[in-house]
């Protein structure tokens, strides 16, 4: 049976999230292989559980997180995203969606942001709801060096009445006593900067994909996109390939037949 990759932590911010990663980039803390089945679901999507998974596109992998739940729209609050729980009590009254739609922004320039991303989320959007609240992260993970970076996601569950009582980072015996190593993890998006303040530019890279390769330790796999040129064929791509055939003249076919029939009409 598969198990969160840690039953109860109150994740703050990236530097926590890639403590987790490295724990388990080190064996000591297990990520997830697969979906989670329906018994999986019921006893461990729950407050507190941290789930840490790789994004790949085989089938013996995971391509996405489920979890059986409905969500309500993301919000982001760096470095994560967070999803309220919709539960059956959630109703779509005028006064409801007025009283979501005033915590919409996330930053405020005249107010201080906690230092947890969970409980910046918490304080912009009234801290009311009553249901299960889901947190999301992910990072490019470069395992080694001149290798493709894989895709590492965090997912993790805690509810406001719970909050408070979870413990961080720094109460952990594992993950109190890591040091992340520099240049190994960079935030999910394209253009990142990293924890020791290097610039991963995945944009500009010859071929920024991510191999399918999972977190068991299998060599990584180059899956670079074809060139638009041999896709297509170079004249495909040319302009004039999206245009009609030029006449003799130099114009355009069909405008040379247009002009050709006014100067008629104009000499009869």
């Amino acid at each position: 049976m598969q198990r969160p990759t840690h039953p109860r932590l109150h994740v703050r911010d990236a530097r926590d999230a890639h403590t987790v990663f490295e724990a388990v980039r080190q064996g000591q803390l297990r990520p997830v292989v697969r979906r989670l089945n329906e018994v999986e679901r019921s006893m461990h999507v729950r407050s507190g559980s941290v789930f840490v998974w790789e994004e790949c596109e085989d089938e013996s992998g995971l391509k996405r997180w489920t979890d059986g739940r409905v969500w309500g729209q993301s919000r982001m609050r760096e470095p994560y995203l967070f999803y309220d729980e919709k539960l059956p009590s959630d109703g779509d009254s005028p006064e409801q969606n007025q009283r979501h739609s005033t915590f919409r922004f996330v930053d405020g320039p005249t107010r201080s942001s906690p230092a947890s991303s969970a409980l910046l989320h918490q304080d912009r959007s009234g801290g009311n709801h009553s249901g299960l609240v889901k947190q999301a992260y992910s990072a490019w993970v470069v395992l080694a060096p001149n290798t493709k970076p894989r895709k590492w996601h965090l997912t993790a569950y805690f509810t406001y009445a719970d909050l408070p009582s979870m413990p961080t980072i720094d109460r952990d015996p594992i993950l109190s006593r890591l040091t992340v190593p520099p240049g190994i993890y960079h935030g999910g998006k394209s253009r990142s900067r990293s924890e020791d303040g290097s610039t991963l530019d995945f944009l500009n890279s010859p071929s920024p994909s991510v191999p399918n390769a999972s977190l068991r330790g299998s060599a990584p796999r180059s899956t670079a996109l074809p060139s638009l040129y041999s896709t297509v064929g170079s004249d495909a791509l040319h302009p004039r390939s999206f245009y009609a055939p030029l006449s003799p003249g130099g114009r355009i076919s069909e405008d040379h037949r247009v002009i050709h029939m006014l100067n008629s009409r104009h000499v009869s």
